[in-house]
């Protein structure tokens, strides 16, 4: 056993460039199936052409808004757990985050970036810090889960229009209420301290247990951890309404509550470590549902994407700005 541990770590790095390779490439193609056709190129860039700014600079407003709310969610979760931020500088670390995010393969590792920064001023709060995070994960799962089953019960008939997209929906709740389940389940077994009585050799007790941390720490500050719930609602909400927006500046085909429903399984597969950052699953997800259930030319989901993606891409440039400062600040010192 002792002769085969030196290898271990090389093997996980190795496993570790496989699937960024593997993600690399579903990103490549999923980009170019959705963007090789000419004439879908050129219906995109009419639609672009023709767009009315006035949507897009309410879909800038709302990613606004859900940047803001962010901000105050990770600010409640650093003061839960007696990490003391002043509000200003939990801003400035968010942006850096949200600027990586932009170019980190992976959907966190913008976060791991804020939080080393963090933890570079606050070395004896590592572990919070990460907590932190951490707990902004869960509850975001959790009210992503709630709305995702609520769009899809709520606007079942609507979904089957489209078998395809109706059959997907079934899959998709029935993931979300498994996923509602087991969250369920790891919170009782929290509350009710059954979590060490686990027996070693279930799958996933590890998982279990990393889990049953962060709900220990949402039952001991049960306030603050309602109170992150509630910003977590209109966060989610207002990235929604980001897209929607966006959707309307290019047609009129798709309504603001077309949007807002599908956008939780376009988020939620997105998040899946299956591409870069979600790139061309997001994309040919968005297209399909858009082109299936709204009768949107193809190309134009994509579009919607692309130009949602870029107005928080633009949202992260204050970041690289009090990036850009940080260093020379140390640089100087």
């Amino acid at each position: 056993m002792e002769s085969t541990s030196p290898h271990r770590p090389e093997r996980r790095n190795v496993l570790d460039v496989a699937i960024k390779i593997f993600q690399a490439i579903v990103t490549i193609a999923l980009l170019w199936w959705v963007l090789h056709d000419p004439e879908r190129r050129a219906d995109m860039a009419h639609a672009l052409a023709a767009a009315d700014w006035r949507w897009l600079i309410a879909a800038l407003v709302a990613a606004g808004l859900c940047e803001l709310f962010g901000i105050l969610r990770w600010q409640l979760f650093l003061k839960m757990l007696h990490v003391e931020v002043p509000l200003a500088e939990t801003t400035r670390l968010f942006f850096i985050g949200a600027f990586f995010n932009q170019f980190l393969p992976g959907t966190t590792g913008g976060d791991v970036v804020r939080v080393l920064y963090l933890m570079r001023e606050h070395p004896e709060q590592r572990t919070a810090g990460f907590l932190s995070v951490a707990v902004d994960r869960l509850l975001a799962v959790l009210v992503l889960v709630a709305m995702g089953l609520g769009f899809a019960w709520g606007r079942s008939e609507w979904f089957a229009r489209s078998m395809g997209v109706g059959n997907t929906m079934k899959i998709f709740a029935i993931i979300l209420f498994s996923m509602a389940i087991g969250l369920a389940a790891s919170f009782l077994l929290t509350k009710r301290h059954l979590v060490e009585r686990i027996p070693a050799s279930l799958p996933f007790r590890a998982q279990i247990v990393k889990l049953s941390t962060l709900w220990q720490l949402c039952i001991e500050n049960r306030r603050e951890a309602l109170l992150g719930a509630f910003y977590t609602v209109p966060m989610l909400l207002s990235f929604f309404a980001a897209f929607s927006f966006v959707a309307l500046a290019f047609t009129s085909r798709v309504s603001i509550l077309d949007t807002m429903s599908i956008m939780p399984l376009v988020t939620a597969v997105s998040s899946l470590p299956i591409s870069l950052n979600g790139m061309g699953v997001r994309e040919a997800l968005l297209d399909r549902l858009l082109h299936e259930l709204c009768g949107t030319a193809l190309g134009l989901g994509t579009l919607v994407s692309l130009a949602g993606m870029m107005i928080y891409f633009l949202w992260g440039l204050p970041g690289a700005w009090f990036y850009l400062s940080r260093k020379r600040r140390e640089a100087q010192s």
